[in-house]
């Protein structure tokens, strides 16, 4: 059996390191992985065929996320599926000739919140695609699983839940001391300024690892620091600090995986995690055990948490070593590979 993986980003170089045994693989959702359980994988990216330089204009000018795969579409017919997290353009193609030939299956980290209310021409043709192409969908909350088998009934027997992978072995726990520090990872979706005025009147140290202009830098308060660091920096940063926040600007009904890779290596790396509350968030929370939930952008709900964290040692150290053990159950990429494999061969 040949799976092909696409992924959203050019990965061919950081493949290549992982497959030497640098870094982690958290990002590859179980594409190494599977070959342990008898499925061949690969991946292709049209860097492969056109000079890079040439690649990069088309992906930013013309073939966006969606798109970039367009190119490749006629070496899909080589593997028994494609599995993929973006590419809806391929899929497209595939629902449009009404192609057999090898299945499709998509690894959902937002379909229900690309397509939203379908009132668009793009969100509808999308639509159509995943009903007349799709073969089956992995989403990685119960919530999400539950929202898309009544949004696409008629594929509700081929759509499965799986946590968000981390490599447990990568983010690990480490024999250093803890800093008067919190730390909260990540671009995409998040409220820092919750945060930032949560501990205005707590004696703690914030260090953002994120993308922040100069100006708005320059703008933060003498407590607060922006960073961008090497993923081995990351280890270290969450190693060094008491409390991870995930703190996230979205709903409370919000099924997008928006905040699970971060909060997936906090709890591998065995710290006590407070999580803004979305639906998607209670796939991998219980609440007071292995992380604390709060309101979005509630400050004082945000406050009461840290200094409870801060002021029990016992409790803080408890809910990380709850965390971790989640993390070993449920999130390791070979858990992940070894429940993906027998969904594949399913849908095969």
């Amino acid at each position: 059996m040949k799976v092909l993986c696409l992924f959203n980003k050019v990965m061919g170089s950081a493949i290549q390191e992982i497959e030497k045994g640098n870094g982690h693989d958290s990002w590859l959702f179980g594409m190494l992985r599977l070959r342990k359980f008898g499925i061949d994988t690969d991946s292709l990216e049209i860097e492969k065929y056109i000079p890079r330089k040439f690649a990069g204009f088309l992906r930013r000018y013309i073939l966006t996320m969606h798109y970039a795969h367009i190119p490749l579409f006629p070496f899909f017919f080589r593997y028994d599926v494609v599995f993929t997290s973006t590419a809806y353009g391929s899929l497209v193609l595939k629902a449009l000739f009404n192609i057999k030939s090898f299945k499709w299956v998509i690894l959902d980290f937002n379909l229900l919140g690309t397509l939203q209310k379908r009132t668009t021409v793009k969100q509808k043709i999308f639509d159509w695609a995943v009903r007349k192409g799709a073969d089956g969908i992995v989403a990685i909350s119960q919530a999400e699983a539950d929202a898309l088998k009544l949004h696409f009934p008629n594929l509700k027997d081929r759509i499965i839940f799986l946590h968000e992978t981390t490599d447990t072995k990568f983010f690990a726990p480490m024999n250093i001391k803890e800093s008067n520090q919190i730390v909260t990872v990540g671009n995409y979706g998040r409220d820092f300024d919750t945060v930032i005025k949560a501990i205005e009147e707590i004696d703690v140290n914030l260090l953002i690892v994120g993308k922040f202009s100069k100006e708005k830098a320059a703008k933060l308060p003498p407590y607060v620091k922006s960073t961008q660091l090497t993923q081995n920096e990351i280890v270290r940063a969450y190693a060094e600090s008491k409390i991870v926040v995930v703190s996230l600007c979205t709903d409370d009904s919000y099924f997008d995986s928006v905040g699970t890779l971060s909060l997936g290596e906090a709890m591998s790396m065995g710290k006590a995690t407070i999580v803004t509350h979305t639906k998607s968030m209670k796939s991998y929370i219980y609440d007071g055990i292995n992380g604390i939930f709060v309101k979005k952008e509630d400050v004082t709900e945000m406050r009461n948490a840290i200094v409870y964290l801060l002021k029990n040692d016992t409790k803080r150290r408890d809910m990380g070593q709850k965390a971790r053990e989640f993390a070993l159950q449920k999130l390791d990429p070979d858990t992940f590979a070894k429940h993906l494999a027998i969904f594949l061969k399913s849908v095969i």
